[in-house]
């Protein structure tokens, strides 16, 4: 379930991008686009990984437990505040050079696409998140300690609708939501 969480957390990261496909590909069907199987096989691909992603995403944190988080103490806590303007920036916009209606366009985002997704999931880059953003969730690179040992701290990145810079020193509950991401327990 780890990396299927991860590349459905990296999917919906790209849902203006979807959207936008999606719109694209309804707008040259309904205009009778010489590239109608091109078109239609975009708009069903989307219609039908989209949604999954999502479900995935929802599930992994769904099935969460109150037994399963832990006391941890935060050490330090830093919002990735930049991260949504540099992720637009970077990766949404670029992704709007490729022509979709013709499979040489499709292949060079495929490759493109790729290797990004590559990148990114073996990173643990996936910081902006459209679906938790839409629920108030914020994403913070911590240091933490489990409580109940005498253990180093370990890097995490926590995603939480506490900010966590309020807490630096202060005991939160915590579970792995997928490691290295862990969500804060909501009260």
């Amino acid at each position: 379930m780890a990396n299927t969480f991860k590349y459905a957390m990296f999917i919906t990261t790209f849902i203006p991008l979807w959207v936008s496909v999606a719109f694209l590909d309804v707008i040259n069907l309904i205009r009778g686009t010489k590239y109608f199987w091109s078109e239609v096989i975009g708009l069903v691909v989307i219609l039908i990984v989209l949604p999954a992603s999502a479900f995935i995403v929802n599930w992994a944190m769904s099935k969460i437990n109150s037994i399963d988080f832990k006391n941890y103490v935060i050490l330090s806590a830093t919002q990735e505040k930049g991260i949504t303007s540099e992720y637009l920036l970077s990766y949404i916009l670029p992704l709007f050079v490729f022509n979709f209606t013709e499979w040489t366009g499709v292949v060079l985002f495929l490759i493109y696409f790729l290797v990004l997704a590559f990148l990114c999931i073996r990173n643990n880059n996936v910081y902006a998140n459209l679906i938790f953003e839409c629920r108030g969730y914020k994403f913070y690179s911590c240091e933490l300690k489990w409580g109940a040992e005498n253990t180093s701290p370990l890097f995490a990145i926590v995603i939480s609708r506490k900010n966590l810079s309020a807490y630096i020193n202060n005991t939160v509950r915590a579970t792995p939501l997928n490691k290295p991401f862990y969500i804060i327990e909501e009260p």
